[in-house]
């Protein structure tokens, strides 16, 4: 069975029909106010017909009082309060190849208008970013969904830059700013133990309740036609398909760790980055203010509205994808579980000092452009962190780290007989294709040790066999090598499914499993300990640090993966 068709029936029916239901189009008034009858499916909830009609459960009890005392039952008709804020999704098929009308922050992102005839490669190369990057500003774009006229994102715009006086005071402002930049680095340097800061300590108790607040885009997934998706071989949105997958890795935890003197109630809202009304309604409902713990949402725009509220209840918040240290400014109770690009970048080059540095071993960090300030800036940075991290091990501090432009320069820089360690730090796909060819045509097996930012060895671009010649070695924050520890639980998804597992399935389980763990056996006081608390999970490492007292918690927890006999393995670097 396709998966597309798998994932839509997981969302029809794992949310208690909320995708099959359909509205009432039956109004009646009474008392002057205007109601819509609703007759209760089979299988129906009560907290699903309230998220089908986009108003409070609060509500449908006030206006249904027996459904307090004696229940709902099916055909039951009961009254919902009307609402000019419902809308109702078109039915019929949908463009899977087509975007659906989203409002683009312009004052963020960078956009572009799809010429005629224009390709994905090509914008690519006109903006100078990766695929990946272009197809993570632009959830679902493919180049056969591409089209003429098409507003697409291409980049973020740079803030203005706060400049800092040393000549007075600083003002609460720019102090503001500076704290702000430090959350942004986190360099393990600048750590302190914060696990003695105990505020608003609440008491361990039998029940709690969790939210997820998940792009499921029910709009979106409520106008598709399954039958035909299934025809004509289609794919299932790319987005919602990650939020069915991550809920069911957190159910599946929750049900694995539920027992009599821990309950653990999950519930669901649907998100948006890019719908401000939606993201209101999740922090005006009456629920959200008796959560324990909440899950999301995935991208760092909507995050920040959501854990400012958070933080007004004292409710912990985990950002389970978002690599933006920034999210973590002033905000004690947020953690952050996706290493920043620094946390890689301070990893790959610990790893070199560690473990492939030998006395005559040369560092070369190759860069495709000058002009790239975000490569700039990750090629200073590991230069700088190095530096510092061999003179703190009181090791020969020369530079032994060379910056060069382009293959052609390295090749004139290159030692035979020597240990030649080349370190990329581009997100370009094209450039990293281009380079790993010609290293591995120069190089003998022994003399050089490529790495870089991603894993490599499923690109279509690159041959394997360079790869393993290269050694090639990267940081990632997923134990890309042990999914054979998920066997159990991928016979349950697969027999939910009809399929296998994807990423988010095992991001959800692992996550929630630590945080609940926690949760159970420590009490909610554990968000503050944090950095007390490592732990290895299966796919997952949890090493949690934060620079100040202000600020939220980041995951330092990074594998460090080499490419040796024509397959990944991990390292035992930590």
């Amino acid at each position: 069975m396709h998966k597309g068709f798998v994932l839509a029936c997981c969302l029809l029916f794992t949310f208690s029909m909320m995708l099959g239901q359909s509205r009432s189009t039956f109004t009646q008034t009474i008392d002057g106010k205007k109601f819509y009858i609703h007759s209760i499916e089979k299988v129906q909830s009560l907290f699903s017909i309230s998220k089908l009609y986009n108003v409070s459960l609060e509500d449908i009890y006030k206006y249904n009082p027996e459904l307090k005392t004696v229940g709902a039952k099916v055909n039951q008709e009961i009254k919902i309060p009307f609402s000019s804020n419902i809308v109702i999704a078109p039915s019929g098929t949908v463009n899977l190849g087509s975007q659906p009308s989203e409002i683009i922050d312009t004052n963020r992102y960078i956009t572009h208008r799809v010429l005629k005839g224009e390709t994905v490669y090509a914008i690519t190369k006109k903006f100078n970013i990766s695929e990946k990057t272009l197809a993570n500003y632009n959830p679902g774009l493919t180049p056969t969904s591409l089209k003429e006229g098409q507003m697409i994102i291409v980049g973020e715009k740079s803030k203005p830059k706060v400049i800092t006086r040393d000549f007075k005071t600083t003002t609460a402002k720019e102090e503001k700013a500076n704290r702000a930049e430090k959350a942004l680095k986190l360099s393990q340097f600048d750590m302190i133990d914060t696990s003695s800061l105990h505020p608003n300590l609440k008491p361990k108790k039998l029940n709690y309740t969790i939210g997820l607040i998940l792009p499921f885009r029910f709009d979106q997934t409520l106008a598709l036609d399954l039958n035909e998706l299934t025809k004509t071989n289609g794919n299932f949105p790319i987005v919602p398909g990650l939020a069915v997958d991550f809920y069911l890795g957190v159910k599946k935890a929750v049900d694995s760790l539920n027992a009599q003197n821990f309950n653990v109630k999950i519930e669901v809202f649907e998100s948006d980055d890019n719908d401000s009304l939606l993201i209101n309604q999740i922090v005006n409902d009456s629920i959200f203010k008796h959560l324990d713990l909440i899950f999301g949402p995935l991208y760092a725009n909507g995050f920040k509205t959501i854990s400012k509220h958070a933080k007004k209840f004292g409710i912990p918040i985990v950002a389970p994808s978002t690599t933006q240290n920034k999210i973590l400014y002033d905000n004690i109770y947020i953690s952050k579980t996706n290493p920043s690009y620094y946390t890689l970048m301070e990893s790959l080059a610990d790893y070199c000092i560690d473990s492939l540095l030998k006395d005559n071993s040369n560092i070369y960090l190759v860069i495709l452009s000058d002009k790239d300030k975000k490569e700039m800036l990750y090629v200073n940075e590991f230069r700088k962190y190095f530096t510092a991290k061999q003179k703190k091990l009181g090791h020969f501090t020369r530079d032994t780290i060379t910056v060069i432009k382009g293959v052609a320069s390295l090749k004139t820089q290159y030692k035979p007989n020597t240990k030649n360690i080349v370190v990329v730090l581009s997100n370009n796909q094209v450039f990293l294709a281009d380079m790993t060819t010609q290293l591995a045509m120069l190089a003998n097996k022994k003399e050089i040790t490529l790495c870089s930012w991603d894993d490599l060895s499923e690109s279509e671009n690159i041959d394997q066999e360079y790869l393993n010649q290269l050694n090639y070695v990267f940081p990632t924050q997923h134990n890309l090598t042990n999914l054979a520890s998920f066997k159990n639980i991928d016979q349950w998804y697969i027999g939910l499914q009809n399929t296998t597992p994807g990423e988010y399935f095992y991001i959800g389980f692992d996550l929630a499993f630590y945080y609940l763990t926690q949760l159970k056996t420590i009490g909610p006081d554990f968000i503050h300990q944090l950095n007390t608390l490592p732990f290895e999970s299966n796919y997952l490492r949890f090493k949690f640090t934060r620079p100040d007292r202000l600020t939220g918690f980041d995951n330092r927890g990074v594998f460090i993966f080499k490419y040796n006999d024509y397959r990944l393995q991990k390292t035992g670097w930590h």
